[in-house]
């Protein structure tokens, strides 16, 4: 027997002895997946096909050691989306809406490229990733997007008749079970919109609002009542950073008026100005008349910025009732509100003001937002 039949046999009976004694053996075989690739259960040759394609399975997801959080279970972009719901919390806005824009022929696929024009791809690219099966079609061609910030809601959108007495409910178009955000084409005729939205949270709070685009100012018309608000996240295609107005932008005094339901004209004012030692004063009134106020506030104005130290188009108003009518029956009191002032679309002289959360100061006419003009001298 030479030397390497001798080392063999010698292996052979090591390894038999070890067998026999018990002892483990961890054997380290080299990877050759295509030796695998014919192996195996039905279950894994499936999840494998699935993984390859980028089609994952019912209750099965690709495996990727590096992720150990769940795939986002509402399939949108976790960063957009949730920062979204992050604002609205934040706003204390009850849902978000925006107008997507004008769109031409029936839903479907292929509106990855207008939501790009539109600016969505970039400030909200978990809007492309809504399935189609929440996407709502009614007779008209203004898009909208929804999205509840109790991701527990109900949601229902309905037909909705418009009428001198106040309109009424039509069929059932659309109906989840979940807050989930999405797609609606509503409003044929622009001034009646045409369904009506209702959700209701996991606290069973109702809200019911038809999205409406006011063409003619070029805004979306926010859902405001005394109890909720919705927060505009809108991205408007003409806008640039100059047309959100800073405190600097402000200074002077701006004027407007509103005539009530029962024909009597009301003025507002406001006046931004920095004190002796700079800081960033304003007062607000309105009444009929100058000198006769129905309430008059003066305080300061704060520009408003994120977590990133990004101004967010925003000013906070610390403002303190000092006059007026109502001041005796009020008392001093002390009104938080934030307030963006954006150029208006159709002439660059005057502004739109919008109340975006805290105190209304016009909360006695329901005005959420407001035109005004600088005055002169």
């Amino acid at each position: 027997m030479n030397k390497k039949t001798l080392a063999v046999v010698t292996a052979i009976l090591i390894l038999c002895s070890l067998i026999f004694c018990g002892c483990e053996i961890n054997i380290n075989l080299p990877e050759n997946p295509s030796e695998n690739s014919s192996e195996g259960s039905s279950e894994n040759s499936s999840e494998s096909e699935s993984s390859q394609s980028g089609v994952v399975s019912p209750g099965k997801r690709p495996f990727n050691p590096e992720i150990s959080e769940p795939i986002h279970e509402n399939n949108e972009d976790p960063d957009s989306y949730e920062s979204l719901i992050n604002t609205l919390y934040y706003t204390e806005s009850v849902f978000g809406e925006a107008f997507i824009g004008y769109i031409e022929g029936p839903m479907g696929t292929g509106y990855e490229e207008f939501f790009e024009e539109r600016g969505y791809m970039e400030e909200y690219p978990f809007i492309a990733e809504i399935p189609y099966e929440r996407y709502v079609e009614t007779n008209g061609n203004e898009m909208y997007c929804i999205v509840p910030r109790d991701k527990n809601s109900s949601v229902s959108v309905n037909e909705w008749k418009s009428s001198p007495t106040g309109g009424s409910y039509g069929k059932i178009l659309y109906k989840s079970d979940s807050g989930e955000p999405f797609i609606i084409t509503c409003n044929e005729d622009g001034s009646n919109p045409n369904v009506k939205i209702v959700i209701v949270d996991s606290d069973g709070n109702v809200f019911e609002f038809s999205p409406y685009f006011n063409s003619q100012l070029g805004w979306l018309e926010v859902y405001e009542t005394p109890q909720a608000r919705s927060y505009d996240f809108t991205v408007y295609e003409n806008s640039t950073d100059n047309d959100i107005l800073v405190f600097e932008d402000l200074l002077g005094d701006w004027a407007g008026f509103y005539t009530t339901p029962e024909g009597d004209e009301v003025q507002f004012h406001f006046n931004f100005y920095r004190a002796a030692y700079g800081e960033p004063c304003v007062t607000f009134w309105y009444g009929e008349d100058y000198g006769v106020y129905k309430e008059y506030y003066e305080g300061y104005a704060y520009e408003q910025y994120d977590e990133n130290g990004d101004f967010t188009g925003s000013l906070i108003l610390e403002l303190t009732l000092t006059q007026g009518t109502n001041s005796a029956e009020k008392g001093p009191i002390l009104l938080m509100s934030t307030y963006e002032f954006r150029r208006a679309e159709w002439d660059k002289n005057w502004i739109v003001v919008s109340c975006t959360g805290g105190g209304n100061l016009l909360e006695e006419y329901g005005l959420g937002w407001f035109e005004m003009a600088q005055t002169m001298g």
